[in-house]
């Protein structure tokens, strides 16, 4: 599943909820202590199954608080919280928050969610409407980054 720098592992930290709660919830602390953000999210993500939505909100708030500016992958997985109904607001606000974040991390160079920013906009997914200017500006980006796919479209279209 996802892991971080620190060793908390996703998977793990689910395993452990299906067999032993106070396990898990040792789990989490133990990489929370470290400074892991996704073990801050998946314990707002456990105190929320558990109905402490409180709780759960406070995590949230201090995971996101705590993301460095530069950290794309926590950035990614607080989205990935917000679109599962994590955090304050409606489930649309979390959810254009959410593709908020994504296009964020997208801006600082990050390959795969640029790719998922092309399709997005070239489809109108995920919260973005469709737009040509908006697709051709990411191929651009991703052509930069060295993406071939992207610069053979940026070509076929006659747009290099």
């Amino acid at each position: 599943m996802f892991s971080d720098a620190l060793g908390f592992d996703v998977g793990v930290a689910r395993l452990l909820r299906q067999d032993d709660d106070g396990e898990a919830v040792a789990y989490l602390e133990k990489f929370i202590a470290k400074g892991s953000i996704m073990a801050m999210i998946e314990m707002a993500e456990y105190l929320d199954d558990t109905g402490d939505r409180s709780a759960s909100l406070a995590w949230m708030e201090r995971a996101e608080a705590s993301i460095a500016a530069d950290d794309c992958e926590s950035w990614l997985y607080l989205a990935g919280a917000l679109r599962r109904g994590r955090g304050t607001g409606t489930a649309q606000e979390r959810y254009f928050r959410a593709f908020g974040l994504k296009e964020r991390v997208a801006e600082a160079g990050h390959l795969a969610t640029i790719r998922e920013m092309i399709v997005n906009y070239f489809e109108g997914l995920n919260g973005a409407p469709k737009d040509t200017d908006r697709t051709i500006y990411w191929l651009r980006k991703a052509a930069a980054l060295g993406d071939e796919e992207a610069k053979q479209i940026l070509r076929e279209e006659g747009l290099s």
